[in-house]
């Protein structure tokens, strides 16, 4: 198994010198990065995919949800995460992965990944399993323009039909998509008609609402109010604005519901926010998503003013917000994490 270079970090580093740390690791992973947003479009060729607002730039496609910026700040602040879930999990994915990819004689497996973004995930893998086609879907193109050669990315709406045959998929990966889908248990059905018989779908979604760890015994109402204000606004402005609604912790129960999966297996993972855990990997794994957390901050600003918050009263929240972050120990953010296998 491949893994990305080790950072190293002191306890003196501040939140942001992390976050720049685990950067770094992306850049020497020798794996090609994402393209400059502007470099690949004409004047004319730009509102068809990004509309830029209040200094933030965010896709253009009215026909989807997906309501946070997909301009360098918020790039940054997901490869970060995605270098925080590899040193939290040890590798870029949960479940029998690599059975569902062995080589086979009779053809090539073929990998789709929704809501691709950068293609970290799709590039890292695809160096990993070298003899698997990966291809990777988004609404924007943001993609590194230099794939390995069993990479492909494409424009398209993860909440519109797909082009490839049923069952000619042998793994569908999720991260993180809910925010962009609008009815996740269509989303399902698509899964289960592009999947082969056997065919392995993983997901990971994170937990929108304020934790402790299980360990502290702590009622964040009580203890980390202002984390609670935060996610209560974050969760009403989704629903109002985008309609979208919090999935990560039913999706066991929609994989089973949609009656074409088998041997759904979920778990959680409780995911530091600061430097307050005694190991040392977790303390600085902490740091970290401390940073990419202020930063999510700035990215649904926009949304909550679209939701009725002046800017004011937004500023106010994200303060209380950062507050809690930085000065109250043992929070957590909850990743749920499912995967399942067709029937």
């Amino acid at each position: 198994m491949s893994s990305p270079p080790e950072f190293e970090g002191s306890e003196y580093d501040s939140d942001e010198d992390v976050s720049r740390q685990m950067m770094d690791v992306l850049v020497n992973s020798g794996i090609p990065d994402a393209s400059p947003l502007l470099a690949e479009l004409t004047p004319e060729q730009f509102p068809l995919h990004f509309d830029e607002r209040d200094g933030r730039l965010f896709h253009s496609h009215h026909s989807s949800p997906y309501p946070l910026p997909v301009d360098t700040p918020e790039q940054e602040r997901l490869k970060v995460t995605h270098v925080i879930l590899y040193r939290l999990i040890g590798a870029n994915y949960v479940g029998p992965v690599s059975e569902a990819l062995a080589p086979t004689p009779e053809r090539q497996r073929l990998v789709l990944d929704l809501c691709t973004g950068s293609g970290k995930w799709v590039m890292e893998m695809a160096s990993e399993f070298p003899h698997v086609q990966f291809r990777g879907i988004d609404i924007v193109p943001i993609a590194t323009r230099y794939p390995l050669p069993n990479v492909q990315f494409e424009i398209h709406d993860v909440n519109t039909p797909w082009r490839w045959r049923t069952a000619s998929v042998d793994m569908v990966h999720a991260r993180s998509v809910s925010m962009a889908v609008l009815d996740y248990a269509a989303v399902l059905q698509e899964v289960g008609r592009v999947l082969r018989p056997n065919g392995l779908f993983v997901s990971y979604e994170w937990g929108r609402y304020p934790a402790f760890h299980p360990a502290m015994g702590l009622n964040p109402s009580e203890h980390a109010p202002g984390v609670c204000q935060f996610f209560a606004a974050l969760t009403q402005a989704l629903a109002v604005c985008r309609g979208i609604q919090h999935v990560a912790g039913t999706l066991p129960a929609l994989l089973t519901a949609a009656g074409c999966f088998r041997d759904v297996t979920a778990r959680q993972y409780f995911v530091p926010i600061g430097p307050w855990h005694e190991d040392p990997r977790m303390k600085e794994i902490g740091r970290g998503f401390r940073a990419t957390l202020s930063r999510y901050a700035d990215s649904v600003k926009p949304l909550l003013m679209d939701a009725g918050w002046t800017e004011e009263e937004v500023a106010a929240i994200a303060q209380a917000y950062l507050h809690d972050l930085r000065t109250v120990p043992g929070l957590v953010a909850v990743l749920h994490t499912v995967h399942a296998q067709k029937i």
